[in-house]
Formats: structure tokens, sequence, C-alpha cells
């Protein structure tokens, strides 16, 4: 099945499982990274630390054309039901693809090293202008509840992968019981939600792309 394979092709080029999380500085509306039809999309207000865009280097290893011929194979497969969603979902999965394989630094914001909430706060913020909070912990607590059976692309996974009994780390689901994250052992990496270890330590989801 076509699907199929396009969620092989980006579980190729990334990697599965583990965990970790969370610090640090501020983005401008003004931001040249952000998309100018995306701009004041939806802002949270208590995103007071956001990640710097002058952190963020370019990655040498992932060439425009590269990053292009991917972006087109894989957003293939992330449903969507009018053309502004489509939009929506090709850009957020161009910034995902720009981020796969940054390793793991906790605390880290940039393509040297990025945690799973700098990872998840840039990726929205830069892709479609949505401000998020700087931790897994407060991110938790924004957008609206979500129940497993009804994850779409774009939804923010949260989960206590370090048995605290409250959100330690964040993904963004994709489809087909996949999503991506900034784990400690695997940096940005394509895990899948039905594993033994994600499924048992999945708190809750949110949705923060509104139609």
């Amino acid at each position: 099945m076509l699907k199929s394979s396009k969620l092989l092709l980006l579980l190729l080029l990334s990697g599965l499982i583990l965990n970790g999380c969370s610090t640090v500085r501020e983005l401008s509306d003004n931001d040249s990274e952000l998309s100018p039809k995306m701009k004041g999309a939806n802002v949270y207000k208590n995103s007071n630390e956001l990640v710097a865009t002058s952190t963020l280097v370019k990655k040498s290893s992932l060439s425009k054309s590269s990053l292009e011929s991917l972006s087109s194979s894989l957003v293939g497969y992330v449903p969507s039901s009018n053309n502004s969603n489509e939009a929506i979902s090709d850009e957020v999965m161009y910034k995902v693809i720009e981020y796969l394989n940054t390793p793991y630094l906790w605390g880290g914001t940039s393509k040297r090293g990025i945690d799973c909430s700098a990872f998840v706060q840039t990726v929205m913020y830069q892709s479609i202008g949505i401000m998020l909070p700087r931790t897994s912990n407060e991110q938790s607590n924004v957008g609206s509840d979500v129940t497993r059976s009804e994850l779409k692309f774009g939804d923010l996974l949260f989960f206590d992968t370090m048995n605290r009994g409250r959100v330690t780390h964040v993904g963004i689901y994709l489809s087909d019981g996949y999503f991506v994250h900034s784990g400690s052992k695997t940096g940005v990496a394509v895990a899948s939600l039905d594993s033994d270890f994600y499924s048992r330590v999945f708190l809750r989801a949110k949705r923060v792309i509104q139609e």
C-alpha cells in the first residue's frame, strides 16, 4: 500500500524508541522562518519562554533539494479534508523533516541538539505560527483534549516516560499510530504509539491546530 510505503520511508530515515525532556528564549512574530501565510495563527498566552531562531543553525546533512524530495514523497499520506488543512500539514511536515536525525540534548534548542519540548515548540511556531510554552508539562495544558481514537496529524502526544506521575515527554502525531519526537536515545525520530513502552506511558493528547 502506497500509504504504508511512505511511512516506511519515514521510518527508515529516522529510527525508533525512547524518552527524555525540557528552558529558553524568545521568538518574534517577524521571524523569517515563519511561513507568511501562517503568521498570527494561534498564540497561547502562557508561552513565556520560546526558542530563539538565532540558535537554529541549518543542518548541512540535509540539502534543500533532498528536503523537497522527501517532503513531496511523504506529505501524501497525511489526510486532509480541504486546501487549508493540506497547506498546514505540508508546512508542519517540511519542518519535521528538516529536524529528522537531530541529536537529543536536554535543554537544547538548535539543530546541533534539541529536547522534546523545544522540538515541538519550534516545529509548531516556525511552520504555522502556533506559540506553545517551553516545557512538555506546560504544553499539555493548552489546546483541546483528544481521545486516542480521534488522533489526527499534528496532535500533541504527552507521556510520563520517567514514572513521575506527570507529563515528562511530548511528540507530534503523524498517522497510523506513529509520531515524531526528540527521544533521549534516538534524537528526532519516529516511534510507534502502539509499542509496549509508549502505549504504557501515554497520558493524553491535545489538539492545538484548530480546523
